[in-house]
């Protein structure tokens, strides 16, 4: 089992995602909330006991620039390098966004609730995920703030994003849409996954696949060098098609990741200082 340390920003959606983990991982998340631990906590659990992982960083209110929105994640993101790490809406922006100097702005029109088409570039996260208009790839978005894609810097790429600037209500879902729910792999093209390339990844070709353009929103990030990923969407929502895929992909991710890594055996961080054990009794049912 991969054991994941989920970082709850006070969100409705924490606990689906809880939900989603438990089943992908085979054992149940540590759920902390992001003021509940300071750093050394962290670094404690994660660095010293090994006790996890993964990180996953959940959706919340408010902004990714506020601290008290978002707690300890900004100090986790920054120091662990070395641990895969997956930021669902804000945790996205925050994540990989806000930390590496992308911009944080508002989004055309606020979304609650509402459907849109992915495209993808056939990042591992998205492996056996078709892609593009059509393709079956729908998820949920509740969000007005965005990533602004002019605004990426060199270490970060963008994988995924609105396929079209048209969106779908749930009654468009519930359609047929020539496809079955979970989609259609038409769109999709995978290779022998013994072809890995050395990032771990499968190589797969996507079929009328293009950049974001102006009017196509970034709907997922990852680091060019670090193990972390970030997702504009909701996959753990029942509306969303192949979320658990997207589970399922990182939780392969962390253990390619580990069995490539001697990181993973023996995790590093760049700063330390004098750190103390912290009282978490709660945490031992789970081990």
């Amino acid at each position: 089992p991969v054991r994941t340390l989920l970082i709850d920003n006070y969100d409705s959606y924490t606990y689906n995602i809880f939900q989603e983990l438990s089943v992908v991982n085979g054992v149940p998340p540590v759920v902390v909330r992001n003021d509940e631990w300071a750093w050394r906590d962290v670094y404690n659990w994660v660095y010293k006991k090994r006790a996890f992982d993964n990180i996953v960083i959940s959706p919340g209110p408010g902004s990714p620039s506020c601290p008290t929105d978002i707690g300890v994640c900004l100090r986790i993101l920054c120091e662990c390098g070395d641990i895969p790490i997956l930021g669902v809406c804000l945790g996205h922006q925050q994540a990989l966004g806000l930390v590496h100097g992308a911009k944080i702005v508002h989004a055309p029109e606020a979304i609650h609730g509402r459907l849109s088409e992915i495209e993808h570039n056939g990042c591992y996260l998205f492996n056996h995920i078709p892609s593009g208009i059509n393709s079956g790839f729908k998820v949920v978005r509740y969000h007005s703030l965005v990533i602004e894609a002019s605004s990426l810097p060199e270490d970060l790429v963008s994988i995924a994003w609105t396929a079209s600037p048209k969106m779908l209500s749930f009654l468009d879902s519930d359609q047929p849409d020539n496809t079955p729910f979970w989609g259609s792999l038409n769109n999709l093209s995978i290779t022998d996954p013994s072809e890995r390339i050395n990032n771990g990844e499968v190589p797969i070709t996507i079929n009328n696949t293009s950049k974001p353009d102006g009017h196509k929103i970034v709907m997922g990030i990852k680091h060019s060098s670090m193990p972390h990923y970030g997702v504009q969407f909701h996959p753990e929502s029942v509306a969303t098609h192949y979320g658990r895929q997207i589970f399922q992909n990182f939780k392969r991710i962390t253990t390619d990741f580990g069995s490539q890594s001697s990181l993973f055996q023996e995790r590093k961080v760049h700063s330390i200082g004098k750190l103390e054990s912290p009282q978490v009794p709660y945490m031992t049912k789970y081990f």
